[in-house]
């Protein structure tokens, strides 16, 4: 008669916690789940090339070594300046945007 009632599908209330907080994760987070833009780094790389080649051609008079440091001097540096920018600005505001959505989410489920 036991064995007629027993479920051993039956969730437990960590099974539902840890349910819940998965789904609040990829509500939240989801969005970070999706591959960069390729096209928007493939535009980068191209424009990249296009500044390293135009200050190339503007220098290549000095020599071939000359010109390709010189010329590739800015593209290193913008390049160095985008990440810096990425980890020490942009990465901070989206995780005080993250701790903003968690916040607003816990408040909803309480």
């Amino acid at each position: 008669m036991l064995e007629d009632n027993f479920n051993p599908f039956e969730e437990t209330p960590q099974d539902v916690y840890i349910q819940a907080q998965s789904e609040m994760l990829n509500e939240i987070e989801g969005i970070h789940d999706s591959n960069p833009d390729k096209n928007a780094l493939v535009i980068s790389v191209c424009l990249s090339i296009i500044e390293a080649a135009v200050a190339f051609s503007m220098i290549a008079s000095a020599g071939v070594f000359i010109a390709s440091m010189v010329s590739l001097f800015p593209v290193a540096l913008l390049w160095a300046i985008a990440n810096h920018h990425a980890e020490k600005v942009e990465l901070p505001e989206a995780y005080d945007e993250l701790v903003e959505k968690y916040y607003g989410t816990v408040q909803e489920s309480s």
